[in-house]
């Protein structure tokens, strides 16, 4: 065991071997110390990335002894390590200066231009865009031009442009029928003056990169590459263009020094790293014999890379001085990275307003000439490497509840790990989330309000909140959990509504007139929002923009908070903390009590992040709104005077007309010669909260708005509400715009095209409430009151009950208030826009493998989206869907897959789910001709080849329309519902049926150009797999004899086929 977990790459001990505590033995390990000591000493004062230093760090990478663990804590080695790094991070390469350096030596970063260009070639224009596809595999084949005369390639630019050289890949083993022998390059300002000015000779076994340089004293506008072979026809298969970049790229130049300087930093990083683990994996001798037995008997780690630091809980009660030694400087080196991402985050927010950080740049995918880049790119390397290897030993640190009580008392550590969710890179905020996870148990909530400077924490108890959101100016001071809710708010794409203000809200919020939703980066600039000219300092993090999936990672932080999955006392002060940020949106100032301030509002954004992690114990505790008597008793809400139905709630009193509900309200005072009655929102009803939690959706309801956001999805909804105050107008009931005209009260539809549309198909009707239906016009039934009211005829209503109301956004668009347009309920009582399900199944699934998630109900998933209004729509899909329901189970059947383990094994997802499970597995296409269902082989086939959008409908054609020479013979048993056919190209199913002559499946119709080109003589034999590639073996994958690779066949019905087989 001990041989396989050793680290080879670890030097052996001089003394290794060498048993007794003889003096003569302690003078050699005291020499020994001595000489590394020196070592260390000067290992930070050596040239910064020479080879000396390098030298100097190999030789601290030993195999240490317990009796060295003293000395490696007095040496100060990581100190030395630290500071010789931290003088590599201070020291551009391009200004290293070392006694030896070579200044003539340099390497530049090119960039392929010929994207820039045009190509032109001697002949076959057709297959010229194989030049610059980015695969060798591809090529550009000339025509019989006869032997001996230049063929060429010849790229054009629209300006003069500086190049460097011409690279062109020639394989004249795999062409040897079309071998190139010579090569010469020509440039000029046109093509009639054009000049030599390279050429080489190729050898008949040439295979890679020629390079072929240009001359850097000019410009030019044409580039010429001649071939010339003894052959009629010669093969190029890929073109590059080297040219300077247009823009100065960072550190594109490098010396060999600044190489050398990477080397050594390479080298010091590994060598803390091998250290490190030896310090926290080496300490076993303190533990007793019975120890050791017992955690024989209990086996190896579960885990399959358990981190050496894991080994720390060996003192059982504190750690040594060396382990302290090892964490302080770790958390020093993270506290130096912090502060340089946080610089540079700051930096890319002053690019432009609210511009988020830059990722790094992807990695190219175009086939380069090797002896180009070779060097210029360090595998497996990226900006942040050294933080992640720094957070990743914290991490093994974690693994003990001694290591996780240390970290959760280092302050700094912790402010560092808050600032990196904000400031660093995706994979660096993944790894910080699972380190707080583990960290956050052991830190008190007043020790973490000291650490990230709130001053106060939130009373427990939501009465008490109330009261302290009610009598002090909280909405000024930072929250507890402030941080993490700012990480969820910046996540989130939310829709804005202003009723009565006009639909070019967002345009005004953003500047751009094309954009659909708001996040927190679109806002135009920064507004002063009244009430947080204090706090909005302290939420220095509050800019920019966040990951979905970070956002993911601390909604289910937050969520188990509040549940008490994590120990100590944060379940009680969690749910605090987010019922403070949800009320603190009663408490915003007037003047940002509309779209614009109001969506500037840091408080705003807070709450709609808290509405993400709210649960139904906050919804039932938070709201308010109850009116009590003078002797402080519930009273019941009084009851608008111009209803007889004793149910229609008040909410606007009157002097002349007395009680009045807000439709009463409106018509009542329509009338100039009432509007100018004076009237009020009752006191309880402006002041009233409603929080409640909607197939997920975190809701509040205010008087003046009401805000919603799903977690699942990380999207909201704010909706500004006009006030008292526009007395006598009337409303859009879609939009909700108002106007004096008259046209509004009567139609309730203003005269929006969107909405007069909407107008055509919405039910005219009036419910037994008083409330106009939602419904869409001409259903039997109508949908139930969407304002929640009680149905007198819930006994006889043939609707299910329902489970959202007017305020919920429709879960399809995302975008709308579901009484913002027709609305119809599906059979699992989950309420959508009429007009969304009709576009979801009118569209239906995208790519051109059948899908049918699109015509499910969005939130459970359970129920087709089907509705009379729909039939149209719904009904060929259903019975689509049942078609392929049913040629899936058959095919499983047949392929006596019904019972694999898949499907039978508890941990699958599929156990007792056959349907799910050969849904999942077998790929069916729609035929362009007779519109059925046919087979198209494995999904995971075409997963492998990469789904596509962007494809010709016509070229899927079943077997049963496609047969090109009456091969094709009709099953008797099945039809022809299970015909196949081969693909010319390999040994899978077809799925294509192109030029009227040819069988593809996914892969070799994805790279068809390459595999017709092939003569048929070369294409290889059965077995043989996608994209023309020889398979090992002799069987073949169809388990059918046929022709060979090349020609068409009709492999029948594919049920009988299979039943033959097994």
């Amino acid at each position: 065991k001990d041989e396989e977990t050793k680290d080879w790459s670890l030097g052996k001990h001089p003394l290794t071997g060498l048993e007794g505590g003889g003096t003569s033995l302690s003078m050699l390990r005291k020499g020994f110390h001595s000489l590394l000591q020196t070592i260390a000493n000067i290992m930070s004062k050596l040239p910064v990335g020479s080879a000396a230093q390098q030298m100097a760090l190999k030789c601290w990478c030993l195999e240490f002894q317990p009796q060295d663990h003293s000395f490696l804590l007095q040496s100060k080695v990581f100190a030395n390590i630290s500071e010789a790094l931290s003088g590599m991070e201070d020291t551009e390469g391009d200004q290293v200066k070392h006694k030896d350096q070579q200044l003539d030596t340099r390497v530049e970063l090119m960039e392929n231009i010929l994207p820039d260009g045009k190509i032109k070639v001697s002949s076959n224009e057709a297959m010229s865009n194989s030049l610059n596809d980015g695969s060798t595999e591809t090529f550009w084949e000339s025509r019989d031009e006869g032997r001996g005369k230049p063929r060429y390639i010849l790229v054009t630019f629209d300006k003069p442009t500086r190049v460097f050289a011409a690279c062109i890949h020639i394989d004249n083993q795999k062409d040897s029928g079309q071998r190139v022998e010579q090569l010469s390059v020509l440039v000029g300002p046109d093509e009639d003056s054009l000049k030599e000015v390279d050429q080489c000779k190729l050898n008949s076994n040439h295979a890679g990169w020629k390079t072929l340089m240009v001359p850097q004293n000019d410009r030019y506008s044409v580039i010429k590459i001649e071939l010339k072979g003894n052959q009629n026809n010669i093969r190029a298969r890929q073109v590059i263009i080297l040219g300077r970049p247009a823009k100065p790229v960072s550190n594109a130049c490098l010396k060999t020094t600044a190489a050398m300087q990477k080397d050594c930093e390479a080298e010091a990083l590994r060598l803390f790293r091998l250290l490190t683990s030896q310090v926290f994996g080496g300490l076993l001798s303190q533990q007793s014999k019975d120890e050791e037995e017992e955690e024989t008997d209990n086996g190896p780690d579960t885990e399959e890379e358990p981190s050496t630091m894991a080994n720390i809980l060996v003192n059982k009660s504190r750690l040594s001085g060396l382990q302290k030694s090892v964490c302080l400087h770790v958390m020093n080196s993270v506290h130096t990275e912090a502060v340089k991402m946080k610089e540079e985050w700051e930096a890319s927010l002053e690019q432009g307003p609210g511009s988020p950080p830059k990722p790094p740049p992807p990695p190219r995918q175009i086939s380069h000439d090797p002896g180009l880049e070779s060097g210029s790119q360090t595998k497996g390397k990226g900006p942040d490497t050294y933080c992640y290897e720094l957070l990743t030993m914290l991490g093994g640190l974690c693994q003990s509840e001694l290591g996780c009580t240390f970290l959760a008392e280092q302050s700094q550590l912790v402010k560092d790990l808050l600032s990196f969710l904000h400031t660093a890179t995706a994979r660096i905020q993944l790894q910080t989330c699972t380190l707080l996870r583990r960290i956050l148990p052991y830190i008190k909530p007043k020790d973490f309000a000291a650490m990230t400077g709130v001053t106060m924490l939130p009373p427990l108890g939501y009465s008490a909140i109330a009261e302290a959101v009610n009598s002090a100016a909280t909405i000024n001071q930072l929250g507890l959990l402030d941080c993490f809710l700012a990480i969820i708010g910046k996540a989130l794409s939310v829709q804005v509504k202003a009723k009565g203000r006009g639909s070019n809200i967002l345009q005004t919020l953003t500047g751009d007139s094309n954009i659909t939703a708001v996040t927190f980066v679109s806002l135009k600039g920064t507004k002063p929002v009244v009430g947080e000219t204090v706090v909005r300092n302290q939420r220095w993090y509050l800019k920019g923009s966040i990951g979905q999936e970070v956002a993911a990672e601390i909604v289910k932080l937050l969520k188990d908070m509040t549940k008490g999955s994590l120990k100590g006392q944060w379940k009680d002060y969690a749910k605090s903390a987010i019922g403070q940020a949800v009320l603190h949106l009663t408490k915003i100032a007037e003047e940002a009590r509309n779209a614009d301030p109001g969506m500037y509002s840091h408080t705003l954004w807070l709450c709609l992040a808290a509405l993400c992690v709210i649960d139904e114990e906050h919804a039932d505790a938070l709201s308010s709104g109850q009116w009590l008597g003078q002797d402080g008793q519930p009273q019941a809400k009084p009851l608008c005077d111009n209803h007889d139905d004793g149910e229609t709630k008040a909410l606007i009193l009157c002097e002349d007309c007395g009680n009045l509900c807000g439709e009463c309200d409106r018509v009542l005072h329509y009338h100039r010669k009432r509007n100018n009655h004076q009237r009020q929102v009752f006191k309880e009803e402006e002041e009233a909260v409603k929080v409640d939690l909607h197939e997920g959706c975190g809701r509040i309801k205010l008087y003046w708005t009401m805000a919603l956001a799903d977690s699942r999805t990380l999207k909201g909804m704010v909706e500004f509400k006009d006030t008292v105050g526009g007395a006598g107008k009337g409303s859009c009931r879609f939009c909700g715009t108002t106007s004096n005209t008259g046209l509004i009260a009567i139609g309730n539809v203003c005269a929006d095209p969107e909405c007069q549309e909407r107008a055509q198909s919405v039910c005219e009707k009036t419910l037994t409430c008083g409330h106009l239906c939602c419904g869409v016009k001409g259903e039997e039934k109508c949908l139930p009151c969407l304002h929640g009211c009680d149905d007198k005829e819930a006994s006889t209503n043939v609707h299910p009950p329902l489970k959202q109301d007017s305020d919920d956004m429709c879960m399809i668009c995302y975008t709308e208030g579901l009484s913002c347009a027709p609305c119809i309920q599906l059979e699992c009582g989950h309420v959508f826009h009429y007009h969304c399900c009709h576009n979801a199944l009118t569209k239906k699934w995208s790519g051109p493998r059948i899908t049918f998630r699109f015509m499910f109900c969005s939130i459970c998933e359970n129920k087709p989206i089907a509705h009379p209004h729909l039939s149209d729509v719904a009904t060929p899909l259903l019975e689509l869907y049942e078609d392929v329901k049913r040629k899936c189970l058959l095919r499983l059947e047949y392929e006596n897959k019904s019972k694999c383990e898949a499907v039978t094994s508890s941990t699958s997802k599929f156990y007792q789910k056959p349907l799910e499970y050969a849904m999942w597995k077998y790929a069916y296409y729609v035929c362009y001709k007779c519109k059925k269902a046919y087979y198209g082989g494995e999904a995971h086939c075409a997963e492998a080849a990469g789904s596509s959008d962007d494809y010709d409908p016509t070229e899927l054609v079943c077997p049963a329309c496609s047969h090109t020479g009456g091969q094709v013979q009709i099953c008797p048993k099945h039809g022809t519902d299970f015909l196949e056919y081969k693909c010319r190209y390999c040994c899978s199913v077809a799925v294509y049926f192109c030029f009227g002559t040819t069988h593809f499946c996914n892969p070799c119709h994805d790279d068809f150009q390459r595999v017709t080109s092939m003569p048929k003589s070369e294409l290889p034999i059965c077995p043989v797999g996608p994209r023309a590639k020889p398979l090992s073996g002799t069987e073949c994958p169809l388990h059918v004899k046929h022709p060979p690779t090349g020609e068409e066949f009709a492999l029948g019905c594919g049920v009988c086929r299979n039943a033959q087989t097994f």
